[in-house]
């Protein structure tokens, strides 16, 4: 670290005594009576136009070897979810518009560099109008942009209003990581609310059991609060604790009387709780997301705190998810993690990606390692100091793998709410690291 320090401060201490020196050498020219660096020579102009050709053809070779090294969706690889193979062509006609255009408006930039350098026996020509221009300037790009907003609204009502009912699947998002339900047999995800939002229910899902689990949480807080401020009275009934510490606590003395009352008037249906909030007893929370292929997926997205954006990458899927609403997007994965890891590109890139980070684990005595490709769910908002780390993997499989790992090892990761308490400190904790 400390020799990058001083490499960063010679480099710097480098250009500012190139600047000053280039101030030395204009001083001394003009003690000289050199002429003036303002007045360029014909030479000088011819010499810069034509460095104007050269750039060009440099900066055209290093864009094509960009585009022929790394495609359109550097490090995505092949679309995994059929809809993301419509995004992918959609942003292949832009690129077929783009480009053109880019080429030609930039060559035509340096062209009229290098062939109109100025010269003293040439003046340039006055053209201030011309409609035959102003009309194909204007009428080609709006034809353009016509394609485009056409294809992109048909790939956007294709993928946003797909009536195909598919598996439904809850990702809910907090600080810093996220949870995952799938909706049991009936395929319905049991209805949820904030206000049960506890310890034991991060999801705020409604059962029976939850809403008596919060009355229960609220009036131990309530009678602990109670307690506390009956015990800082004298006799006369004044408080005896700092008035700021009395306010803090009658506030959230309020809150939670509040919150009980309101889960009373709009929640609480009684004797048909069980009935009303039946679809919550299959539901099952998990911390892992595994899809199966070619299994159409209704995705619902949550937030407990702040706005968080689940990213897909590689299904070419996101959207924001907000507190206190809902968002949602379809897709259907169409290549499971397997046979991506099986793709000669996947293996060549994690091939070199292994080589460079086996040798850093060389390096510091560390055993090595292989890295192999996986799906993932990233937060692509920034959302607070651990958003970094805000990802999930996800894995695309079989049917038969999928079953085997809901049915199997499903009940070692499951969050459940009736009977098996959450710890989640515990789980915001890990995920938080």
């Amino acid at each position: 670290m400390e020799g990058k320090f001083i490499i960063i401060i010679a480099v710097a201490l480098f250009f500012i005594a190139l600047v000053q020196l280039m101030k030395i050498y204009d001083l001394a020219a003009k003690v000289r009576g050199a002429k003036s660096q303002e007045k360029m020579t014909r030479g000088e102009n011819m010499l810069m136009a034509n460095l104007m050709l050269v750039f060009m053809v440099v900066f055209f070779g290093f864009i094509i070897w960009l585009i022929a090294k790394y495609g359109a969706n550097a490090g995505l690889y092949k679309a995994a979810s059929e809809h993301g193979q419509e995004l992918d062509d959609l942003l292949m006609i832009n690129w077929y518009i783009i480009l053109p255009v880019f080429f030609i408006t930039n060559s035509l930039l340096f062209i009229f560099s290098w062939k109109y350098y100025h010269r003293e026996e040439r003046k340039a020509l006055y053209y201030p109008h011309n409609n035959k221009l102003e009309l194909i300037w204007t009428v080609l790009p709006a034809i353009a942009l016509a394609i485009i907003i056409v294809f992109g609204i048909r790939t956007w009502n294709g993928i946003m209003y797909n009536k195909e009912e598919g598996q439904v699947i809850e990702v809910y998002a907090y600080q810093f990581g996220w949870l995952v339900r799938y909706a049991g047999a009936d395929n319905e995800l049991g209805e949820a609310n904030y206000k049960l939002v506890s310890s034991t229910n991060p999801l705020g899902v409604i059962t029976d059991q939850s809403i008596q689990d919060t009355y229960n949480e609220i009036d131990t807080k309530v009678s602990g609060i109670d307690s506390e401020l009956k015990e800082n009275r004298n006799s006369n009934g004044d408080l005896l604790m700092p008035k700021s510490k009395a306010d803090k606590k009658l506030d959230e003395l309020e809150r939670l009387k509040r919150r009980k009352y309101r889960i009373e008037a709009a929640i609480d249906k009684r004797e048909a709780n069980k009935t009303a909030y039946a679809s919550s007893d299959d539901d099952i929370v998990v911390q892992e997301l595994h899809l199966v292929k070619g299994q159409p997926y209704t995705f619902i997205f949550r937030s407990k705190d702040v706005i968080h954006c689940p990213w897909l990458p590689h299904f070419r899927a996101q959207i924001n998810s907000v507190p206190g609403m809902e968002t949602s997007f379809k897709l259907t994965p169409t290549i499971t993690t397997e046979e991506m890891r099986n793709m000669p590109e996947v293996q060549e890139h994690y091939k070199n990606i292994n080589e460079i980070h086996n040798e850093r684990k060389r390096r510091i005595g560390e055993e090595e390692e292989k890295v192999l490709f996986d799906y993932v769910l990233l937060c692509n908002k920034i959302c607070g100091a651990g958003h970094s780390n805000m990802q999930i993997k996800v894995v695309v499989e079989t049917q038969e793998e999928f079953e085997n790992w809901i049915e199997n090892n499903g009940d070692k990761k499951r969050l459940t709410f009736s009977g098996q308490e959450v710890n989640w400190s515990e789980t915001k904790e890990q995920a938080s690291l």
